[in-house]
């Protein structure tokens, strides 16, 4: 019998990889790079303690334990990251559209008007994460069901704010 990824990635999903082990492994890293960073224990470099390390690593492994003693941090990872890599898709085909109609200066830098995509770009984001995740979190708004209903409305905003923008700059 053949085995192939699709396969594989099933018993890891049976066995609690994705569940448990990498939401550990996330934290665990997380964590102690914030302590090795902020130095909160000393400097094994500077101070000669060689056990600041495993004292990191202590505190590190029991955060990411006791985080995982309830379902939500798995159901959390379980929902942000395949979104995160749609949205990391999207992102990635939006720079490389950007790519085809925006040459950069001599410099190599491009021009400072691209700006406003980062900012819509940015404000979708948020926009979206607020009504994806309004279920998990409580609260929040249906941003899919309103932009459905208000649509053209919006894009007829836009339109017009673009438009008012661009004759006040004087181009």
């Amino acid at each position: 019998m053949a085995l192939d990824i699709t396969a594989v990635l099933n018993q890891w999903g049976q066995w609690g990889v994705f569940s448990y082990l990498f939401p550990f492994l996330i934290i665990f890293s997380i964590v102690f790079a914030i302590l090795q960073k902020t130095k909160l224990f000393g400097d094994a470099k500077q101070d000669g303690q060689k056990n600041v390390n495993g004292i990191n690593a202590i505190i590190a492994v029991s955060v990411a334990f006791i985080s995982l003693l309830n379902d939500y941090v798995s159901t959390f990872f379980a929902t942000i990251f395949p979104r995160f890599g749609i949205a990391l898709a999207i992102f990635l085909v939006l720079l490389i559209l950007i790519g085809f109609f925006i040459k950069p200066d001599a410099n190599g830098k491009y021009p400072g008007s691209i700006s406003w995509v980062g900012w819509v770009l940015g404000i979708g984001i948020v926009l979206w994460a607020w009504s994806e995740w309004s279920d998990i979190f409580g609260g929040g708004f249906e941003f899919t069901s309103f932009l459905n209903d208000y649509f053209w409305g919006l894009i007829l905003l836009v339109g017009i704010g673009g438009l008012i923008a661009w004759i006040v700059k004087g181009n």
